[in-house]
């Protein structure tokens, strides 16, 4: 005689319209709520404002009383864009980023090669040494270098004195202003390529290198033909994610050398690139509050589109890689 044992069912509990399925997108809004609530005050109520500011004529005495300025359009647009300094501002602030970025990657580069060499003892100490520049708030370093830079008290004019050269003046001197402050922007910048490339080359199997020794592939042969197209997935998010960050650069090159010096009275200074000359616009000289506030439209659709441009590089290099 067979014995029937009992069969254990698990009860599902029934979705009550007032539980937790029910309420399903109030939890989400509630969660999300702050985040949004964040992204509105920092960034997208900013943005709108700047836009307004930048259709009246808040320029000049308009700027103090809130009630005595009005919408006037784009007349600040185009008294921008009909500006040459603009053009000259964005033309030199163009060509810094350029030998920035460039240098960034070089310097990077070189640096992640040595520690990735399996040869160099200490590798864990060095780099973690090579974070500390990045890993310093960038207007101490600025000060540091300042005074670095200093035409007579500064420790790399006086090493330049003991040895018989003729030291610069580094801040005086509009073309080594424009030295000096790009040694600064690789300095504080360079150990981010060095991590990133790092990470990369750390990516890529030996058996490749092995081979291309085996065919008698040199130093050279080697980088060209393998370490640098492997570490293209890294390096085009890295390379992008700089030039938006040079771009807008402002607190170094404020600090140290304040857009200055002045080569020509009716020109920017040597140092004053864009974000600098928006500051020394809407602050320091003119107070034209409105032109600035187009200023700053115009170079967010700028950056907007160079993020653009970045998103789609990132995912056709993510595509190539899982390939």
């Amino acid at each position: 005689m067979a014995v029937q044992t009992p069969v254990l069912t698990t009860l599902a509990p029934k979705k009550t319209r007032g539980g937790p399925v029910g309420n399903q997108p109030l939890t989400t809004a509630i969660f999300i709520a702050p985040a949004v609530l964040g992204i509105l005050i920092v960034n997208v109520i900013p943005i709108l404002y700047s836009f307004y500011i930048s259709l009246t004529n808040r320029n000049g005495p308009a700027r103090f009383a809130e009630g005595n300025y009005h919408v006037t359009g784009f007349q600040n647009y185009v008294r921008l864009l009909t500006t040459p300094d603009f053009y000259l501002v964005f033309g030199k602030t163009l060509w810094y980023t350029v030998i920035c970025v460039s240098l960034f990657y070089l310097v990077g580069l070189t640096f992640a090669i040595i520690l990735n060499n399996h040869a160099i003892r200490g590798r864990t100490l060095w780099r973690t040494l090579m974070i500390l520049p990045w890993a310093v708030p960038y207007w101490i370093t600025a000060l540091i270098w300042k005074f670095l830079f200093h035409s007579e008290f500064g420790p790399i004019n006086q090493i330049l004195r003991l040895i018989g050269a003729t030291p610069p003046s580094w801040l005086l001197d509009g073309t080594w202003a424009f030295i000096a402050v790009v040694i600064i922007n690789v300095w504080l910048s360079f150990p981010f390529f060095t991590l990133v490339l790092l990470g990369g080359l750390q990516s890529i199997p030996n058996e490749l290198f092995e081979a291309a020794e085996m065919d008698g592939a040199g130093f050279w042969q080697k980088l060209r033909h393998i370490t640098l197209p492997m570490l293209r997935p890294v390096s085009v998010p890295a390379i992008i994610l700089s030039v938006i960050t040079t771009l807008k650069i402002f607190e170094t090159i404020y600090l140290v050398t304040g857009g200055g010096p002045v080569t020509r009275i009716t020109e920017p200074g040597a140092t004053e690139f864009l974000m600098v000359w928006a500051y020394n616009q809407g602050f320091s000289t003119t107070k034209r509050f409105g032109v600035v506030g187009a200023f700053s439209i115009v170079v967010f659709l700028i950056l907007l589109a160079i993020t653009l441009i970045y998103t789609r590089l990132t995912h056709a290099t993510r595509s190539l890689h899982e390939r």
